[in-house]
């Protein structure tokens, strides 16, 4: 064995078990030098190398040993891969692991993923994932949760400030934290799921031992009809593809990274309808407006093109184009008090969609939930309160009464 010749090792009765007496730590009962169990085993190149499993005072023995060789060995026989190497694995391995195989999937992995690389990748890529202990993870969830955002200093170093008064400081939303941690967490369960790393998945909130955010992140804020066709309006002077993109929302209800994935193959004129990749990468068909077929065809792109496209890059968009908050401060439309609940954004127009078909009375809630693609009732329920109903007529029972 070649990484062993400093060290004694004596042999067991047991094939490939070995124990060496310690030169630092004594047995607490007998106190004679502790044992340390490890055994033996042959790499695929045929080089020996040793496995510490413990120290007698903790209780380990020889049988012990001798059965978690056998696994070992046997788990290299069927995965071809070295359970002692699995463990050195780092999270930044898996991370860039599942991000190539998310983007070859069609995924949406990268706006996430560049959360991670934000806030979270100089921290923890080059840490084993065995290091991800539920200590550290609650240290970094409670680090991330006070991280500021956007740029809180000036350009000569000191802080920014309004006039005689400081601005409050914005910090992640919680929202923001739990992707981050869901990027980490697929990215983990795919390693499990390959071969590539082992064990028990330590972001898994099956197991109690770690929780999500509880963030509050339904949005409030849906336009009104006038909002609208301002916004709209405003949008088709400042960036045509953008006025399109949010009118096709409105008109549908898509979110804004089915839009953005959309290439000149997925309209299908025949049938009035769009094949769109909605979230976890599956391809489904949308029914749209004839109106809004026509608008897409106009754009005339090739099968494999994107019909919405990034000026000069000619790629697809990646993320909402900059003017639409633009637009959206023009117009006085976003919150005064930074609050993202009433953020108007471009999904602001799904919300919309949703919002003004519950108000028109038409529509059921099951209905509703199949227009939306929820995949839960409860998603679709924080619109049922926009169902018109005789509330008020009941509210009225007691205001009669004491008159």
């Amino acid at each position: 064995m070649s990484d062993v010749t400093s060290r004694k090792y004596i042999k067991t009765k047991f094939e490939g078990v070995f124990y060496r007496l310690s030169s630092k730590i004594r047995n607490p009962k007998t106190g004679e030098p502790d044992r340390i169990y490890c055994f033996c085993y042959t790499d695929a190149q045929g080089k020996g190398h040793w496995k510490t499993v413990g120290r007698h005072s903790e209780g380990i023995r020889p049988p012990m040993v001798k059965s978690e060789r056998a696994k070992f060995i046997a788990e290299i026989a069927s995965t071809g891969i070295n359970p002692a190497t699995r463990d050195n694995v780092t999270i930044g391995q898996l991370v860039d692991a599942y991000l190539a195989w998310g983007r070859s999937e069609g995924k949406y992995v990268d706006q996430h993923y560049s959360q991670y690389k934000a806030h979270l990748k100089a921290k923890i890529h080059d840490l084993p994932v065995s290091a991800l202990s539920s200590g550290l993870l609650s240290n970094l969830k409670a680090e991330l949760l006070a991280t500021p955002t956007g740029n809180t200093k000036s350009k000569k170093g000191g802080n920014v400030k309004s006039r005689g008064r400081a601005k409050p400081r914005k910090t992640l939303a919680g929202q923001t934290v739990n992707n981050i941690f869901s990027f980490m967490r697929s990215a983990i369960n795919r390693a499990i799921a390959t071969g590539a790393w082992s064990g028990v998945n330590p972001l898994s909130t099956k197991s109690g031992t770690w929780k999500m955010v509880k963030a509050n992140n339904e949005r409030l804020r849906f336009l009104t009809r006038e909002e609208a066709k301002a916004l709209l309006d405003d949008l088709e002077k400042r960036h045509p593809q953008l006025h399109d993109m949010a009118l096709l929302s409105l008109r549908t209800g898509l979110r804004p990274t089915e839009i953005f994935k959309l290439r000149g193959q997925d309209v299908d004129g025949n049938a009035c309808g769009l094949y769109i990749i909605q979230k976890g990468g599956k391809r489904v068909f949308v029914r749209v407006p004839e109106d809004m077929i026509q608008m897409l065809q106009a754009y005339k792109r090739k099968p494999a093109e994107p019909i919405f496209q990034q000026p000069r890059k000619r790629t697809a968009f990646d993320k909402t184009p900059a003017c639409f908050q633009t637009a959206v401060r023009k117009l006085n439309l976003a919150p005064k008090d930074g609050d993202s609940l009433y953020a108007v954004t471009l999904h602001t127009m799904r919300h919309t969609f949703a919002s003004w078909l519950a108000q028109s009375g038409k529509v059921s809630l099951m209905e509703l939930q199949k227009l939306m693609r929820h995949k839960n009732i409860t998603m679709t329920m924080r619109y049922a309160h926009l169902f018109p109903g005789q509330e008020n007529e009941k509210l009225s029972i007691i205001g009669d009464m004491l008159a």
